[in-house]
C-alpha cells in the first residue's frame, strides 16, 4: 500500500500557516509521509469563498497564535505594521524553489515566516525577499522566479485546487490516505489529531511533540 500524502496550501502572510507548517514538519518525519507544500494568495482564497474576517476574530487569531507559540517555543513576536501585505514575490520565489530547487524550499519557507513574524518585516519587494533568503539561496533565483510566468500560473492553479475542495483560507490541508483514496480536507493548524486518527498514526500532545528538539 502506498504511503499517505498531504498537500499543504499556505501563504507567507498567514500566521496559522506558519504554526501549521512547524507542526507538519514534525509529523512529516514521525509519520514518514510525503508533504507537498503549495503556495496560494490568502486574500484571493478569502475573496473567492466570501470568507470575511471580523476585527474581533482577527485580534483573537493573533492572540491564539501567541499562546501556541508560548507553549511550543515556535519563534513569534507579532506581525508587521502592514498586515496582510502583498506576498506575491515571496510566493513566486517559493514556487520556483519547489519546481527547481526543492531541497531549499522548507528552509526558505521557515526563513520567510520568521522574517515576517519575528523580525516583523514585510516581504513585498524583490529586495526584501532577497535579503530574507540571503544564505539560503542565490539572489538571482528570486529574479528568475519573478521572470517566470510559470510561477504565477502555478500559484493560480493551486488556488483553483483549494476552491475545488471548498477551501476558504490557509492553511488548507488535503490528505490522501493512499494513492487512490478520496481526499479529506482539513483547515487550520489545530487539526493534526483528526489527521492522525484518519491516517491511523500516532498523535502527540502539543507539549510532548515540541519537547524534543530532534523531533
Amino acid at each position: 500500500m502506498s504511503k499517505p500524502r498531504i498537500i499543504f496550501y499556505f501563504d507567507c502572510v498567514s500566521t496559522f500557516s506558519y504554526i501549521g507548517f512547524e507542526f507538519m514538519e514534525k509529523y512529516r518525519r514521525l509519520w514518514n509521509i510525503d508533504v507537498d507544500y503549495r503556495p496560494i494568495i490568502l486574500v484571493e482564497a478569502l475573496i473567492a469563498s466570501k470568507n470575511a474576517i471580523s476585527l474581533n476574530k482577527m485580534q483573537y487569531l493573533f492572540y491564539d497564535v501567541s499562546r501556541v507559540a508560548a507553549i511550543t517555543k515556535i519563534p513569534f513576536k507579532g506581525v508587521p505594521e502592514k498586515h496582510p501585505y502583498d506576498s506575491t514575490v515571496a510566493l513566486r520565489t517559493l514556487q520556483y524553489l519547489k519546481n527547481h530547487h526543492p531541497y531549499n524550499l522548507v528552509p526558505a519557507m521557515r526563513r520567510l515566516w520568521q522574517t515576517s513574524f519575528v523580525e516583523l518585516t514585510m516581504l513585498e519587494s524583490v529586495d526584501s525577499v532577497k535579503k530574507a533568503l540571503d544564505g539560503i539561496i542565490d539572489a538571482n533565483l528570486v529574479d528568475l522566479a519573478i521572470a517566470s510566468e510559470d510561477t504565477l500560473n502555478a500559484i493560480k492553479e493551486n488556488l483553483s485546487e483549494v476552491k475545488e475542495v471548498k477551501g476558504f483560507g490557509t492553511p488548507t490541508i488535503v490528505v490522501y490516505k493512499t494513492a487512490d483514496s478520496k481526499p479529506e480536507m482539513y483547515f487550520g493548524s489545530d487539526r493534526f489529531e483528526h489527521i492522525a486518527i484518519y491516517l491511523e498514526k500516532e498523535y502527540y500532545p502539543i507539549k510532548q511533540l515540541f519537547a524534543n528538539a530532534k523531533v
